[in-house]
């Protein structure tokens, strides 16, 4: 029944995105509904873009293509909020060395996966961090934006490492781990475009949304200003 459930809901989010994108395909044309999903745009995200970098790629066969993959692994992810972390294989930015994910934390300290450096000096006296660079979310040959990376689909790991070379800095504030061309950590955690967790002793203790429109870093902050009060508490 669950199965039936979830292929129900599938069917029903690709039906409703494909009816939305045939309308705005027809209404693009039209200068107030430009106006009006920049608006909506502006509001719904936590940054501003200017129009004229994405408004070419609303409502195309990359962008629905895009958006499908996203909810499909959301809804598909192997991790969930209380359950055990999926300890995936990462490699270094240089590609010559395999780790694991949780490799990157240390016993009795949380580890967040994040990729804001105020946050990472704000609290790495009571966490660790690791940034995992996944799929490239507009790549040049996909869904790609004006005026971004010119950076196509990963077709080997090499091609990844050195993506995330070039838009990951090497003197990085914390670890920084590259997903395998399996997907691996993609996969499990439904990370695709961006996402932020929290791992406590191999458990998720924090899930965000999926990005950018739910990507919070604020609550992460909150989280963790909780655990070092809850430790101060503790110790005293």
């Amino acid at each position: 029944m669950t199965l039936i459930i979830q292929k129900l809901r599938s069917f029903a989010i690709f039906t409703l995105l494909v009816f939305v994108f045939c309308l705005g395909t027809l209404l693009r044309v039209f200068p107030f509904f430009k106006r009006f999903i920049s608006n909506v745009i502006d509001t719904m995200f936590p940054f501003k873009m200017p129009q004229d970098d994405y408004w070419d790629s609303m409502f195309s066969r990359q962008m629905l293509t895009g958006l499908l993959r996203y909810i499909h692994l959301d809804m598909n992810k192997k991790t969930k909020l209380g359950t055990k972390a999926y300890n995936s294989p990462l490699f270094s930015l240089d590609g010559t060395t395999c780790f694991r994910l949780l490799d990157c934390s240390k016993q009795g300290r949380p580890l967040v996966l994040s990729d804001f450096g105020e946050i990472v000096r704000d609290f790495s006296d009571i966490a660790d961090f690791v940034i995992v660079y996944i799929e490239e979310a507009h790549p040049s040959d996909g869904w790609a934006l004006k005026n971004n990376y010119n950076i196509p689909k990963h077709r080997t790991q090499e091609d990844r490492c050195a993506a995330a070379r070039l838009l990951l800095s090497c003197d990085s504030p914390c670890a920084v781990g590259v997903d395998s061309m399996l997907d691996s950590a993609n996969l499990a955690y439904g990370a695709s475009p961006e996402r932020l967790y929290i791992i406590q002793e191999s458990k998720i203790v924090y899930q965000g949304g999926p990005g950018p429109m739910s990507y919070r870093t604020r609550e992460v902050r909150v989280w963790l200003e909780n655990y070092a009060s809850q430790k101060i508490s503790y110790v005293g």
